[in-house]
């Protein structure tokens, strides 16, 4: 492997690091903060099927990220998109913010496309954006819904000792649903310029993604998790599987399509149609923190790739 290639793969480690301490808490924030699961088994639990999620089912988002949006990029420039990339989301992390990965690394995609006159799919471009902004409401309606339903469903179980055993596997069914949706998603996202520079191929581009995004979740997700899990709403169990499942959803039907979109979008989207459900005030000064961070991570990062090619390159 060449000198410029160890550069590309210890930059995707740094960007692939900061995504398991930013974004792996989109699986584990709203189940860790009902209580269900404690921070390890929900990392155990978000590790294992974030891997399965990539070597499955990343292809269609690593195409579109790697191959479809901006063609003809250099190594360097590679290493420049994951590069400014990271920075960005360890600048989020540092802060609490829930920043979405997927906004960070198509927006240095489009920075340093622009910086070198590389061509620009701009339809698929529109596309993705549209999936940002349909993602989050999908992912209301559908936790809407399966919290209307399951309340009907949970009110019928007179039995604590079997409303406890339904609630945990319902936050390990969500929470594992999720998580195979940081693979497809996250995962497949952040390694697409590995895959487009020829230096992994999926399969093994997923192994490596996988091990990367666990260390950080490891390392450095909790923050980020409590803000997720408690401060913008309180959860109890069936909250958390609705608001969850409804994410997953959303985060599936958008990855069928090769459409990267932003977990956190989805989690935030579903918590907000559970607070819409139960009536109870959400917090909104998280919410539009949160929100704040949707709007400046494509475009920050983008800008900040374009100066770094244009210094550095």
């Amino acid at each position: 492997m060449l000198t410029v290639e160890l550069v590309l793969v210890g930059v995707s480690f740094y960007l692939l690091w900061n995504i398991g301490a930013n974004s792996s808490a989109n699986a584990l924030g709203a189940a860790v903060g009902s209580g269900i699961l404690n921070f390890r088994q929900a990392v155990f639990i978000t590790s294992l099927l974030s891997f399965l999620g990539a070597y499955l089912r990343g292809e269609a988002v690593m195409k579109t990220v790697g191959d479809k949006l901006v063609s003809g990029l250099s190594t360097e420039a590679l290493i420049i998109v994951l590069l400014s990339s990271g920075l960005v989301i360890t600048l989020a992390t540092v802060k609490g913010l829930p920043l979405p990965a997927t906004q960070g690394i198509v927006g240095s995609l489009l920075g340093v496309g622009l910086a070198f006159g590389a061509s620009i799919d701009w339809k698929t471009f529109y596309l993705i954006v549209l999936a940002w902004v349909a993602s989050p409401f999908i992912s209301m309606l559908f936790s809407i819904f399966l919290y209307r339903y399951y309340s009907i469903f949970v009110r019928r179980i007179k039995s604590i000792k079997r409303l406890e055993i339904l609630y945990k596997w319902m936050a390990i069914v969500s929470g594992s649903y999720i998580a195979f949706t940081l693979g497809t998603n996250d995962i497949a996202n952040a390694v697409a310029p590995l895959v487009g520079a020829e230096t992994f191929t999926p399969q093994e581009a997923s192994i490596f993604g996988a091990l990367c995004l666990s260390l950080g979740a490891y390392t450095l997700s909790y923050p980020i998790m409590h803000i997720i899990g408690k401060k913008m709403v309180e959860l109890d169990p069936l909250s958390a599987f609705s608001a969850q499942m409804g994410a997953a959803f959303s985060i599936s039907i958008a990855n069928y399509f090769g459409f990267p979109v932003s977990s956190g979008q989805a989690v935030v989207g579903g918590i907000v149609g559970i607070s819409l459900s139960t009536g109870e005030r959400i917090k909104k000064k998280t919410v539009q923190h949160i929100a704040l961070g949707w709007v400046v991570a494509p475009l920050f990062s983008m800008s900040l790739s374009y100066v770094l090619v244009k210094l550095l390159l």
